[in-house]
């Protein structure tokens, strides 16, 4: 019986080898290479000043393999963005899934998001300059992978209302555009202050957090023009409570 197997393990770790294989292990090695180099050129230099011929040089690749990967530097500039955008939605729903409750789920994707943002602001910078004007934004690559990426939020809500532990309140893309455009807003405060440390960061995250849960997601019903004022109003008095959390010194 196992004389008989042995020759079926030969084969199958012979397929697993084979020619075909190893050039594509060949080829996804490179590419992975290349969009490194690119990565680390268009966060350091940014992209104006980042040239092919410097991402090849740090790929350990002849600037004519490089083309024969990517068009040019807006396609390549594309790939990383993908890359990272695949990493960050990967991570958050892996931590989501480690989590119990829909707080804690809240508050491990707003520091993710956050951390993320301030540790590739510059690559995102590209979102709304070069590589975003190559496109319309909606219906793009870009788009897509942002849309991806957030529907990890918007079923961590519609879970937290199915179960109760958050009320209907709000439509859900307000809730999202709290959610996100605050981080968005309080990264450019902590840069500006310089002030982004753990502590700094936890302050906001839970100040979010608190807000997204106890405050608008429930209290924000524009049933009429005075609903709407009024939740108008407490939206802005958070984003000013998240500001103001990042100029106190702790």
């Amino acid at each position: 019986m196992s004389a008989q197997k042995k020759p079926r393990v030969a084969k199958a770790v012979a397929r697993k080898s084979s020619p075909a294989a190893t050039r594509r292990e060949r080829v996804q090695s490179k590419e992975d290479a290349i969009i490194a180099a690119a990565h680390k050129s268009l966060t350091t230099r940014g992209f104006t000043k980042t040239t092919m011929s410097e991402i090849a040089r740090k790929a350990g690749v002849a600037e004519g393999t490089l083309y024969l990967y990517f068009n040019n530097k807006n396609a390549l500039a594309r790939a990383v963005l993908a890359a990272f955008y695949k990493r960050l939605t990967e991570t958050a729903k892996v931590g989501v899934g480690k989590c119990a409750t829909t707080r804690e789920k809240l508050e491990f994707l707003a520091r993710h998001h956050l951390e993320s943002i301030i540790g590739e602001r510059r690559l995102l910078e590209l979102i709304s300059s070069d590589v975003r004007n190559t496109e319309a934004y909606e219906g793009s690559d870009i788009y897509k992978m942002n849309r991806e990426y957030v529907a990890v939020f918007d079923d961590v809500m519609r879970d937290g209302i199915w179960c109760g532990e958050i009320e209907e309140g709000a439509a859900q893309w307000i809730k999202r555009d709290i959610f996100f455009g605050s981080l968005e807003y309080s990264m450019r405060t902590l840069l500006m202050k310089k002030r982004s440390s753990k502590k700094d960061i936890t302050a906001v995250v839970t100040e979010l957090v608190k807000l997204l849960m106890d405050g608008a997601g429930a209290q924000f019903e524009p049933m009429s023009n005075h609903d709407l004022i009024k939740a108008v109003e407490r939206v802005d008095a958070a984003a000013i409570r998240l500001e103001r959390l990042s100029a106190v010194k702790m």
